[in-house]
């Protein structure tokens, strides 16, 4: 990348060096000429032959010229009229001395009034400032040179590649302080983790004093030995019941771990408040339920779904009472963390209070868990959603039917097939299978001999396959009368192994 942008600048420096009026290039400078101009004009100008100038530029006979064209005039040495002491040897008669433009030793010569003398074939302007000879002696006054001298564009150019050279120069002491600090952090966490996990191992199985040792609580002080701490003693929790999670629970709040999860829940971090939302749960500190309940309905899905992961567990005596906002949104993976959230506190609410709701993902939840927990009292409330106008909620009805396994809905299950799009039509299948009622024998046969959807004619012949000998006899009958399709079905119901 160096390298790259050095290359850049060197054509920038090049390209000002042979852009700019007046400028030397290899014993030539460049005039622009302007308009109303004519090559005698610039002879004049320059004290130079027409001829030169022809020469030079490979102008034609006519010597056409135009506005804005560069026009090279050669100069190599010049002769300087001065007034020099009588005992430096460079000093003529005429007062006149040679100044090579490839001396080693040039100075600064105020050139006064007088037009500048011409040796032989060496041309220069007349310049109306103080014809500077000094040469740059070090890096910084080129770079000033050149940056004074250069046009716009030059130096608008420039100072975007020195914005972008600080730039990257910036990130790269960013990258590094990461770097440096987040490998002094997993030095920290590898350092102590053992020593946490062993400590809380013997917290829980072996004798202990009734507080935590003071060197441990000095070093729970700091942010990265607490966050090993507080993971290691969260994850242990998880998988643990009983008295053992009842001793976690008391490690955690004298080893004073709670008012930083507290802490965590009130940050401005939408992760960081997730993550406390989640230790205040685990740890039942239903105390400080009223910092989650803000965001029961927050837009942020992962820090919503925490916030109502948290309410459920810390809420045991009405752990869904978020729902009843008619705003609020149930997400499918916020239904499935909920579900999590219900078994593990182990008291399931009777979901016959939203089995009713308008809010669409409300309903779809109650029908769900209705459906999961077998509230065989709801049934006559999941029936009456059979005819709602949404699909979506038909078809979560049929399937909380099919989970409750109860003969009585099959009659509406089976008036509603006819009517149903292609995927509720096949989960009234699986649902009327599930429900295993002999009286749906007839209505299998139907459609395993009307239908065209193979895969619908394969559910059907499976669900006269499952009455055993009935179904067994049903299919076997068809079976010889069966065309070569209708015979394929059969044998697929009747495989096991599908």
């Amino acid at each position: 990348m160096k390298f790259s942008v050095s290359i850049l600048f060197l054509i920038l420096l090049s390209a000002q060096k042979y852009s700019s009026y007046g400028q030397e290039s290899e014993g030539f400078i460049y005039h622009i000429v302007k308009s109303n101009e004519n090559v005698y004009q610039i002879s004049t100008r320059y004290n130079c032959p027409v001829d030169s100038i022809k020469s030079w530029n490979y102008l034609d006979q006519n010597l056409k010229i135009l506005p804005g064209m560069k026009l090279m005039i050669r100069q190599r040495s010049i002769i300087v009229p001065i007034q020099l002491p009588t005992k430096n040897k460079l000093t003529s008669e005429t007062g006149l001395v040679a100044i090579n433009d490839t001396s080693d030793s040039r100075k600064s010569i105020q050139r006064p009034d007088s037009l500048i003398a011409v040796s032989g074939n060496n041309y220069l302007p007349l310049l109306s400032n103080s014809f500077e000879t000094d040469t740059v002696s070090s890096f910084s006054e080129i770079i000033l040179h050149f940056y004074n001298s250069a046009n716009s564009l030059i130096k608008i150019i420039l100072f975007l590649n020195l914005f972008f050279l600080a730039s990257v120069a910036s990130l790269l002491i960013v990258i590094l302080n990461r770097r440096l600090r987040d490998g002094y952090i997993d030095f920290k966490k590898s350092k102590c983790l053992d020593r946490y996990r062993d400590f809380i191992t013997d917290w829980l199985y072996e004798e202990h004093l009734p507080s935590v040792p003071e060197s441990v609580l000095q070093e729970l002080k700091d942010s990265v030995n607490r966050d090993v701490f507080t993971s290691e003693l969260l994850s242990l929790h998880a998988n643990l019941t009983g008295d053992s999670a009842d001793k976690l629970v008391e490690l955690f709040h004298l080893a004073g771990l709670k008012k930083y999860s507290i802490r965590k829940a009130s940050h401005s971090s939408w992760n960081m408040k997730a993550k406390g939302f989640r230790e205040l749960a685990q740890m039942k500190i239903e105390e400080e339920s009223n910092l989650i309940s803000k965001y029961l309905h927050s837009e942020n899905d992962v820090l919503r779904i925490e916030a109502q992961m948290a309410w459920i567990q810390l809420n045991p005596k009405d752990p869904l009472s978020f729902c009843d906002d008619p705003e609020v949104n149930l997400t499918e993976w916020g239904l499935l963390n909920s579900l999590v959230a219900l078994k593990k506190i182990d008291a399931v609410p009777d979901f016959r209070r939203w089995l009713p709701s308008l809010n669409k993902s409300v309903a779809l939840f109650a029908l769900k868990m209705s459906g999961v927990f077998k509230q065989f009292d709801n049934i006559d409330l999941v029936t009456l959603r059979l005819d709602d106008i949404d699909l979506d909620i038909r078809h979560e009805a049929i399937c909380a039917l099919g989970k409750m396994a109860v003969p009585s809905p099959g009659y509406r299950l089976r008036q509603l097939f006819l009517t149903e799009e292609s995927e509720n039509r096949t989960e009234i299948l699986r649902s009327l299978i599930m429900m295993s009622d002999c009286s749906n024998v007839p209505f299998f046969e139907e459609v395993l001999l009307n239908e065209t959807e193979i895969s619908i004619r394969i559910l059907a012949a499976k669900g006269l396959v499952s009455f055993d000998s009935v179904g067994e006899e049903w299919v076997n009958s068809l079976f010889e009368v069966a065309d070569p399709v209708l015979k394929t079905i059969i044998i697929h119901a009747k495989d096991e192994r599908i």
